[in-house]
């Protein structure tokens, strides 16, 4: 009548943790941005890259918490999971389940294939032009680096 403890255990370390370093994240962002050094300090663009799979791994082990720790029971000391076995039959579930995965696999491939005509393009480059009576900045983009 228990769930096996240690995947619920250290799933919820796991996303805990990277919880943690999520707010360590913005807290180094807003330490850098005040002292103007955001855009400028190399390790902290490394480490931004490296925490880019963090809310994806936290998503999964916050599933797994939910979904291993509420078994055997659907509904605590109500319906366990063997009695909530759906009467559709294995044909039908594959039929769905390639349907979902087609789907997934074209809409994960077009954004794929979005995002990296995005990089190959660059960033754009920003010039400050003064305007106005006051010589206020306004950014103007002239192009892209390549």
């Amino acid at each position: 009548n228990r769930p096996p403890v240690a995947w619920v255990f250290w799933s919820f370390r796991i996303m805990v943790g990277i919880g943690m370093f999520m707010i360590l994240t913005g807290v180094m962002a807003l330490v850098l941005y005040v002292r103007k050094k955001l855009f400028n300090t190399s390790w902290f663009q490394l480490w931004c890259m490296a925490m880019t799979p963090a809310g994806f791994i936290a998503v999964l082990t916050g599933w797994i918490v939910t979904e291993v720790g509420r078994q055997p029971y659907l509904v605590y000391n109500l319906m366990r999971t063997a009695d909530a076995v759906s009467p559709v039959g294995p044909h039908s579930i594959a039929v769905s389940l390639a349907s979902f995965v087609l789907v997934y696999v074209v809409i994960f491939g077009a954004g794929t294939y979005y995002i990296l005509q995005l990089i190959g393009k660059g960033p754009a480059i920003v010039e400050d032009v003064a305007f106005g009576a006051h010589g206020l900045k306004k950014p103007l983009i002239v192009g892209n680096r390549k």
